[in-house]
């Protein structure tokens, strides 16, 4: 059988088997038995994780022997962030494991890094990756805002886990995640995701079609915007296709430099230079309270390394904290020029 751990807490493992539902963590010692075989287990994980290497053990219970394979999975700096481990009787060939993805989601650049190798979420060799792009792979979560929460505000003890529907990382079908997010560093948070079922052809309702309708009414794009930590926390309605937003699989050759050290919307590379004051001063406007909402027209940059006008209009999020605002982004014609819009 085929365990999934995390390197900060080696003594508990994740296991799926269908007939008992969605899978948990457990200790080892209550998942593994007898004693004897969670012993080597552990010995295993503990190698695996000092040596970053795959190891094996052996034993011998009553005659039968079983063997364990410890294998390291990296994180964002190489180093191993999580373990996935078989344990069986000696004769027997482990299966592939099951897909998984081991992720650090930095709360305050909303930033999900992970070593670009892909999973049954995320796609390869995209090592940095949007938190809001994330947040639109997750099609059902039944403590969706506390999962935002957590993320937003990590603090040691902070930890979130639950069952998801998905899209998987080719965005062509959907599958089901065990996820498991726990505090990692200040503002940040480790996180592993366990697919429990094959991938799933979509039905004749596309599981996107209500942020698809949604676009296609508005002409344009629904943000939720963080005030505390100048970033877009979440599309409310699929982003605007044609637009190179930021750590976005499809905005390769746009994306800002991986080693800068801050991103927000004070440092984007997406709002053109010439019009962030447009963006910026209605915004703290906004947050402090000294208007109710804010219109102005930028220039933001597209795939294609051009410029598109966009018309923002920002309110705070009706009957939400006042941290949080929502933004419309909507395209504009060539007769329009980047400025504030007054409001009539």
């Amino acid at each position: 059988m085929w365990y999934l751990i995390d390197a900060a807490t080696p003594g508990m493992v994740i296991r799926h088997v269908p007939e008992e539902g969605m899978p948990r963590e457990r200790t080892l010692h209550r998942a593994i038995r007898p004693k004897s075989l969670a012993g080597i287990a552990s010995s295993a994980i503990t190698d695996a994780i000092a040596s970053n290497r795959m190891c094996a053990r052996e034993i011998r219970i009553r005659g039968d022997g079983y063997k364990v394979f410890a294998l390291p999975v990296p994180g964002p700096d190489g180093g191993p962030l999580a373990v996935q481990m078989w344990v069986g009787p000696r004769d027997d060939i482990p299966a592939d494991p099951p897909a998984i993805d081991v992720l650090v989601w930095d709360g305050k650049q909303w930033t999900v890094r992970t070593s670009g190798r892909g999973g049954a979420v995320l796609p390869e060799e995209f090592p940095l990756l949007h938190g809001a792009w994330f947040l639109s792979r997750i099609i059902e979560c039944e403590e969706r805002d506390r999962l935002i929460t957590a993320a937003l505000d990590a603090q040691p003890g902070t930890q979130w886990q639950g069952p998801m529907r998905v899209l998987t990382a080719d965005g062509e079908k959907t599958t089901r995640v065990f996820g498991l997010f726990r505090y990692h560093s200040p503002h940040s948070l480790r996180g592993l995701l366990l697919q429990v079922e094959q991938d799933r052809q979509p039905g004749i309702v596309l599981p996107t079609y209500h942020g698809d309708a949604a676009v296609g009414l508005l002409g344009g794009t629904i943000a939720l915007i963080d005030t505390e930590t100048l970033q877009i926390v979440e599309w409310l309605t699929p982003p605007l296709t044609s637009i190179a937003w930021r750590h976005h699989p499809a905005s390769r050759g746009t994306d800002p430099s991986a080693d800068r050290k801050e991103f927000n919307l004070t440092t984007t590379h997406l709002i053109h230079p010439d019009d962030l004051a447009y963006y910026l001063t209605p915004l703290l406007d906004l947050v402090k309270d000294r208007i109710k909402s804010a219109r102005s027209v930028v220039r933001l940059l597209t795939l294609e390394h051009d410029w598109q006008l966009v018309e923002l209009y920002c309110i705070r999020l009706p009957h939400g904290l006042p941290r949080f605002l929502t933004c419309l982004i909507r395209p504009v014609g060539d007769d329009m020029r980047p400025g504030l819009v007054s409001e009539n």
